[in-house]
């Protein structure tokens, strides 16, 4: 059971990849101009490099931790 997201026709955007000036057509999002977007290629190459967690306890607040 694979989840789809239902992908955008930007193709009349004429909106270039941010990092390698390909056209894009499609996004899985409508963009708003306020962040670059990639293209596929690029986007997953991105995120397949990102250190990213899965946004919980990602250091700081030292809550439980310290010895205190």
């Amino acid at each position: 059971m694979g989840f789809e997201r239902k992908m955008h026709d930007v193709s009349s955007m004429n909106l270039k990849c941010a990092q390698c000036s390909k056209e894009i057509k499609e996004l899985p999002f409508q963009p708003d101009g306020s962040r670059p977007v990639y293209c596929q290629d690029c986007n997953r190459a991105r995120t397949a490099g990102s250190s990213r967690g899965g946004g919980f306890n990602r250091g700081g607040g030292g809550r439980g931790y310290g010895g205190r």
